[in-house]
């Protein structure tokens, strides 16, 4: 496999890797230096921006020397020395060496005079300053004849020195200075050319800094006293760098083994070409895009939208400050606005324009309307900021299944670059309906393909998950996902909530009845029967059932359960819980939360009073277990304000309910027996008060007081009944 360069660095060094028509300008300068005969010094000035292209001229203008014999070439980087002195005298040792190996083939070597200069110029380095000590060192009798010995061997070969300098604007200030007084110094040295590759106002505002006393443009006119031939590299048309950019996206694209659709493709160019055109002023920034999505494409491959990927990406080489308000501020960016009596959200907008008006002002060559164009296309909550159009909370599932970074549940991940914990990621959600598929029909729990995946944590990401992927699951996978949810009921979080449909318990449950209604019609019993049967939890059994689908008369559904098909379960299920149950396993203490629902059903699919005998048999032996049975009826209340959850009364609608399932003799023998206090109730309804200690005392007198007023209600209705239709 071919090696690739993802430096936003990488030069290049060959004709035909030119993309921007730099071959023919590079050539030229290499030619000019060729073909003169002025034996004097002369320095040329290289200038463009940072990540222009200045090193790839560079390399061009030595590739075309390469074969020329009247050249020599020396590469000095000055970014080798950390000193002054260790530049200055750097320089003079890398010409020496370089002439020695190319020029000087017979007799007395060059580097010998330097190394028997060097000593001296240490020495004087030692007294003087850097400055001083090169005057001296370039002075001295060694150095002389070393410069004399170089000329005149030059002169005799027709040979000319081209000293390359590049980066010169990333130096620190003193070492630009220092560089600067070096070529100025060395500039009567015959047969040699410089050519210096820098950005212009970076060093021209170093060398201010260095004369700031002096005049407003000092920095400039210093420069003009060094540079000869100031040159400015030619221009990249916007055409030509826009076209490099996307050739590195395509890149990335393949290499992630990501597939975009033709409308993918038109909206991205759309949006990038809007925002990021006026950014693109360099082809280091085209190529620092394109590595960026080689690195953030192959990891989120399959886990989010892969055009807002690269959009994003955009933003974050091209306005940072931008990035960090998007990566720091997810509630203003994701869903839509709450239209409430109680929200204020015209100030929430205020808020919203005034961060993306301080981000982008922050960044340079900002499109502010293209911006804000591309934000109002990633983010639609904006729409209603920059004008008048809004989303309802219908969009929220479609932008979940595109994987939208306006999504909250994708927020994260276009951030972190990784699957935020407690979620769980779509590449594992699809890997699940795989290997359900490939499950042993014997559902063994410990080869469950859910094992690695569901926890107390990842339950109700995943349920969210495999419900929003009901239509993509295969009747195979259905049957085996059905089973394998009920087999880790027991760990899935069941907390008391105002509205308890939205626990994961409960979405679980109905993740169960859709996986089921996905299969076919005569399979459906037996899994239901299935599905009860391998739940570790009591409470879960009874769940599923709750929640399968049935046939109405007045909304008929033909796929749903017919009423004898609930029967059969509701049997199944029923005799289930009288098996668990037995002769004296308390329900309070098993599933306390679950006691109107197992009543019901083990009145109504095992026998008639059924409870009624069960209940005496565990009020024989614990009498406080009336208590816990009645608690179970009572409503969890929740305060509009705290949010904290508390038992309401006991009222008629429970008592009621519990009635219709327990004789209300048993309950109130068994108060009079075990709780006579509870017999002497106020002629006032009995309320609950939250500093209530003793609530099961207040349940057992409310009860009486309803029980009584449920036997004046009946006596009433006799009493002014027809009596022509009395018996």
């Amino acid at each position: 496999m071919e090696d690739k360069n993802y430096s936003s660095d990488s030069p290049i060094y060959e004709e035909d890797q030119d993309r921007f028509s730099r071959w023919n300008f590079s050539q030229r300068i290499a030619q000019v230096i060729s073909k003169r005969s002025d034996p004097s010094s002369i320095v040329i000035g290289l200038y463009g921006i940072w990540g222009d292209g200045k090193t790839s001229v560079l390399n061009f203008i030595e590739k075309s020397l390469e074969t020329d014999e009247n050249v020599i070439c020396i590469k000095f980087n000055p970014w080798r020395f950390g000193t002054e002195d260790e530049l200055l005298t750097g320089f003079f040792f890398d010409i020496a060496e370089a002439l020695d190996a190319e020029l000087i083939k017979t007799g007395d070597k060059l580097k010998d005079f330097v190394k028997k200069a060097a000593p001296g110029a240490g020495a004087i380095v030692g007294a003087k300053g850097a400055g001083d000590a090169f005057s001296s060192f370039i002075s001295g009798p060694g150095i002389e004849e070393l410069k004399r010995r170089i000329e005149s061997e030059l002169e005799s070969a027709k040979r000319r020195v081209l000293i390359l300098v590049d980066d010169v604007d990333r130096l620190e200030k003193t070492e630009i200075h220092a560089l600067f007084r070096l070529v100025k110094l060395t500039a009567d040295f015959k047969y040699t050319s410089y050519i210096l590759a820098f950005d212009k106002d970076v060093v021209a505002a170093s060398l201010q800094d260095r004369y700031s006393s002096s005049a407003e443009d000092a920095g400039e006119a210093f420069l003009e006293k060094i540079i000869q031939v100031p040159l400015h590299l030619p221009a990249v048309e916007k055409q030509v760098l826009r076209e490099f950019c996307f050739q590195g996206v395509d890149e990335a694209i393949s290499i992630a083994g990501i597939t975009i659709s033709q409308q993918q493709v038109q909206e991205f160019v759309r949006d990038f070409s809007s925002a990021f055109d006026d950014c693109l002023t360099t082809p280091r920034k085209a190529k620092l895009y394109g590595n960026t999505l080689m690195f953030s494409l192959p990891i989120l491959q399959g886990e989010v939208n892969p055009i807002d990927l690269m959009l994003l990406e955009g933003i974050r080489v091209f306005c940072p400050s931008l990035y960090e308000a998007l990566r720091s501020n997810k509630p203003l960016f994701t869903g839509t606005f709450r239209d409430s009596q109680y929200s204020n959200n015209d100030k929430e907008k205020e808020h919203i324009r005034n961060l993306i008006d301080k981000a982008l002002n922050s960044g340079k060559n900002i499109n502010k309307e293209g911006f804000i164009e591309l934000l109002k296309n990633m983010f639609p909550k904006l729409k209603s900021v920059y004008g008048n159009m809004s989303y309802g909370a219908s969009w929220y599932e479609k932008w979940n299944n595109g994987q939208r970074i306006c999504s909250e549940n994708y927020y994260s991940r276009y951030f972190t670059y990784a699957i935020p914990r407690g979620d769980i990621s779509d590449k594992a959600i699809q890997d699940i309906t795989n290997n359900s598929e490939k499950w042993d029909k014997s559902y063994q729990p410990e080869s469950n393909p859910l094992n690695k995946v569901v926890s107390v944590s990842t339950a109700e990401k995943l349920i969210k998950k495999l419900r929003n992927k009901l239509g993509e699951i295969s009747p195979e996978a259905s049957t085996a996902l059905a089973v394998a949810v009920a087999q880790k009921s027991d760990i899935i979080p069941n907390p008391d909530v105002l509205y308890s449909w939205t626990t994961p318990f409960t979405q679980a449950a109905m993740l169960v009845s859709d996986l089921i209604q996905n299969i076919e019609k005569k399979d459906r019993v037996p899994l239901s029967k299935c599905c009860i049967d391998c739940s570790p939890s009591l409470e879960f059994k009874l769940e599923i059932f709750m929640w399968l689908k049935r046939e109405e008369e007045d909304k008929p559904e033909k796929d749903a359960f017919s009423n004898s098909c609930v029967d059969d379960i509701g049997k199944h299920l029923g005799n289930l819980l009288s098996e668990r149950l037995g002769e004296s396993e308390d329900v309070t203490r098993l599933a306390p939360k679950s006691i109107p629902t197992i009543f019901y059903t083990l009145n109504k699919f095992v026998r008639d009073k059924y409870v009624d005998d069960y209940v005496k048999r565990l009020i024989a032996i614990d009498p406080e277990t009336l208590i816990r049975i009645l608690d179970s009826y009572v409503l969890t209340a929740w305060g509009m304000e705290s949010g904290v959850s508390h038992k309401s009364d006991f009222e008629r609608e429970q008592y009621n309910s519990l009635t219709s399932e327990l004789d209300a003799e048993i309950i109130v023998n068994t108060i009079q027996e075990s709780f006579p206090k509870a017999m002497n109730i106020p002629d006032e309804f009995p309320r609950l008060y939250d500093d209530d200690a003793e609530k099961g005392q207040l349940f057992l007198e409310q009860f009486v007081w309803l029980h009584n007023y449920a036997l004046k209600e009946l006596e009433n209705e006799e009493n002014t009944s027809d009596p022509d239709e009395k018996v």
